[in-house]
């Protein structure tokens, strides 16, 4: 076996109650969410977790409650109505907790709390000053960033004009940020997702009524593989950027799995004819599927900086690695010889990004046979912050040790530091925990 993986099944779409329902249902403690919740410092915010059903399939409610209450009012089955932040008929701007624009409906404020709308520097700032773990925190900060990339990017308006509102933010935060709790708890090495059913018609926003995907919701899952089927707005804002941020790899459809375990997170409404639900299959990736394939193809008229730019867009992609060859071609042209590494499940995704970026009109491919070490990342604790180290085994066997670049890259730029003296000080740290184990 090769790989733990977490596989996003959005056949009836996705939000973020919906994610974290289906954490819980797949073994995610309780009290974990209620461990990050706490540590944010939201007054009168509690959490609850509840056994449902939806369209015959049994899965786990989660709720955020505002002073006892749920968030979102009673759920059809204790109350008989419908209406949610995955009801067609509500808000989208508010469901994500963010508008622009002044004027917009506001929602009565959390108590000790002002009534009115955070930014994203409030959130961050919010974030910075909590208890959280740095890991849960920085992942947290990422995911409201990009959500509110996507509306900047929509409504041409700086992100700092991008707001939350107040009790929308609290929704969104405790998504979110249990999201990223959820995360780190079960530490996959991959994530895939297949076609998402984004829903049909219309949803109301801020901003009039708007086609479904919402404008945000769009732009959020823009590379991933979409479809409509049903009624309303079934991927909400914060699923879509749990998607967007999450997943690596694109499938087909179900992906080849040694199946673990299975988790359905349930939404509010009890929608006819299609489980209001979500499923998070959890696995390892068999051998076949992580047998690896090589592309190749032979370039002669892309300047330099053409060739750069396809091995950045190769290595956004489902590329493992990418190299070039200097190569002599017909009529004694000299060429580039381009070759990515990919897993065979992505042969044809990748085969389209790289005829479409380098403009070759053909490509070949092969199996390669490989040995492939056991992969597993831990953090550390050092003077300058947590960074990410990344261990390699091989058939027990301790192969590489070696600190994730990017968060000394990080840390030394926050911290106005060599990286070098990150990096060292991160080794020592793993160095010093590994002893002691």
């Amino acid at each position: 076996m090769s790989g733990s993986r977490l596989h996003f099944d959005c056949f009836s779409g996705l939000a973020g109650d919906m994610f974290l329902g289906a954490c819980l249902d797949l073994g995610l403690p309780f009290e974990r969410l209620e461990d990050v919740v706490a540590r944010l410092g939201l007054e009168g915010v509690t959490l609850e977790r509840r056994e449902a059903e939806r369209g015959g399939i049994r899965g786990v409610r989660f709720r955020v409650l505002v002073g006892g209450a749920p968030l979102e009012g009673p759920d059809p089955e204790e109350r008989g109505v419908a209406g949610s932040r995955d009801d067609p008929g509500t808000d989208a701007g508010e469901r994500a907790g963010y508008s622009e624009a002044a004027g917009t409906e506001h929602r009565r404020a959390v108590p000790g709390h002002h009534e009115g709308h955070r930014s994203l520097a409030d959130i961050r700032r919010l974030l910075e000053a909590s208890a959280l773990d740095p890991v849960v925190r920085d992942r947290s900060l990422a995911l409201f960033s990009r959500l509110a990339e996507a509306e900047s990017r929509i409504h041409s308006i700086p992100i700092d004009r991008v707001h939350f509102h107040e009790l929308g933010a609290v929704d969104a935060m405790v998504d979110l940020v249990g999201a990223a709790a959820a995360w780190e708890h079960f530490a996959p090495e991959s994530a895939s997702c297949g076609p998402i059913n984004v829903g049909g018609g219309q949803v109301r926003t801020a901003h009039g009524m708007l086609p479904v995907p919402a404008p945000a919701t769009a732009e959020l899952v823009r590379g991933l593989p979409i479809y409509g089927e049903g009624e309303g707005e079934l991927l909400t804002p914060t699923g879509a950027v749990l998607l967007a941020e999450l997943v690596d790899t694109v499938t087909g459809a179900l992906p080849r799995l040694v199946l673990e375990g299975s988790g359905y997170g349930l939404g509010k409404r009890d929608t006819p004819g299609r489980p209001n639900a979500f499923r998070l299959l959890r696995g390892t990736v068999p051998v076949e599927e992580g047998e690896i394939v090589a592309l190749e193809c032979t370039i002669d008229d892309l300047p330099a900086e053409g060739l750069g730019y396809l091995m950045e867009r190769l290595l956004e992609g489902p590329a493992i690695d990418v190299f070039f060859t200097a190569a002599q071609m017909k009529k004694n042209r000299p060429g580039t010889l381009v070759t990515a590494l990919c897993r065979r499940a992505e042969l044809e995704p990748m085969a389209e990004l790289l005829l479409r970026e380098s403009g070759a009109l053909g490509c070949r491919y092969h199996a390669v046979g490989r040995f492939e070490a056991e992969r597993r990342t831990w953090s550390v604790s050092t003077e300058h912050g947590e960074v990410r180290i990344k261990e390699g085994r091989f058939k027990g066997r301790q192969i590489a040790l070696a600190p994730e670049y990017e968060d000394c890259r990080r840390l030394a730029r926050e911290r106005q530091v060599p990286f070098t003296e990150v990096y060292r000080a991160a080794l020592a740290a793993a160095a010093a925990r590994l002893s002691s184990e």
